[in-house]
C-alpha cells in the first residue's frame, strides 16, 4: 500500500483514507443491555446511532443481551422507546453516554417515570480485563455503605454506584460469604455459601430490601459462564 512508487498526492490520499477508516472503527462501539425487570425486558426498544436504529431483542432481567455493534457519528447514539409518543408522535429517545475508555460497555435499563422514555440509562465497563472470569462484581445501589466479607478477606462497598471488585482466586469450591452494615462489622445482615467457579463471573447489585424478614438489603445476581460466551461469537452483528 504504501509502496514508494506512489506519488506524494497519492499517499496522502491513502493516508487519509486510513485514517478514516481508522476513525470509524474507533467510533464503534459493541455494547450490550441489561434490562433490571421483567417489566422492562417486555418493553419495545430500539438502540440508535448516527446510521440508524434496530430492534433490541432477547432482553431479560437475568443476563446480557447479545452484541449491538454502534457507530458514533453527529447523531448521539441512543436508546428509543418504541412503545411511547413524544409531542411530535415520534418514539422519545434517551442518550446513551458512554465514558472514554470503556472497552466493552454493559448498558442496565432501570426504571424511570420522570423519563420520556421511561428509563435511567447506567453504564458500566463489562471488559474482562476489568471484571475477569472468577471473579464477583459489586454495585451498591443501597444509600448505605457496606462490606462484604469472603473467607478471611473483606471487601468495602462504599454507597455510590461505583463497582467494586472482589478477586476469590483459587480453585472451585464452596465459600462462606456475610454482608455487612459498615458501622456494625460484627453483625452480618446476610450469611450463606457461595460456589466459587473460575469459569463465571458474577455481577451483584445490592438494592434496598423490601422485605423486612429478609434484610435492609436484597441482591441481584447476574452470572455469565465464560465456557458459554467462548462457544458463542465474538460479536452478534446487529446491523
Amino acid at each position: 500500500m504504501w509502496s514508494q512508487n506512489h506519488s506524494p498526492i497519492t499517499r496522502l490520499r491513502l493516508l487519509a483514507l486510513a485514517l478514516l477508516m481508522l476513525s470509524e472503527w474507533l467510533g464503534a462501539a459493541p455494547i450490550r443491555i441489561l434490562a433490571w425487570d421483567d417489566e422492562i425486558a417486555a418493553r419495545k426498544l430500539a438502540i440508535a446511532d448516527s446510521k440508524g436504529s434496530v430492534d433490541i431483542v432477547g432482553m431479560h432481567p437475568a443476563k446480557r443481551t447479545r452484541f449491538y455493534q454502534l457507530a458514533t457519528g453527529e447523531k448521539p447514539v441512543s436508546i428509543q422507546a418504541l412503545d411511547r409518543k413524544d409531542k411530535d408522535d415520534k418514539p422519545p429517545a434517551s442518550e446513551i453516554r458512554i465514558p472514554q475508555g470503556f472497552k466493552q460497555p454493559l448498558l442496565l435499563l432501570l426504571p424511570d417515570e420522570k423519563s420520556s422514555t421511561g428509563l435511567r440509562l447506567f453504564v458500566l465497563d463489562d471488559d474482562t480485563s476489568g471484571f475477569p472470569w472468577g471473579n464477583i462484581r459489586f454495585v451498591n445501589a443501597t444509600g448505605k455503605k457496606l462490606a462484604f466479607g469472603f473467607e478471611k478477606k473483606t471487601v468495602v462497598l462504599p454507597a455510590s454506584w461505583d463497582p467494586v471488585l472482589a478477586s476469590p482466586g483459587g480453585e472451585n469450591r464452596n465459600m462462606e460469604t456475610q454482608l455487612f452494615l459498615f458501622d456494625e462489622p460484627t453483625e452480618p445482615i446476610y450469611s450463606a455459601v457461595w460456589e466459587q467457579q473460575q469459569d463465571i463471573r458474577t455481577l451483584v447489585f445490592l438494592v434496598p430490601g423490601e422485605d423486612p424478614r429478609l434484610g435492609p438489603v436484597a441482591m441481584k445476581m447476574i452470572l455469565e459462564d465464560r465456557r458459554v460466551v467462548e462457544a458463542k461469537p465474538t460479536a452478534d452483528a446487529a446491523k
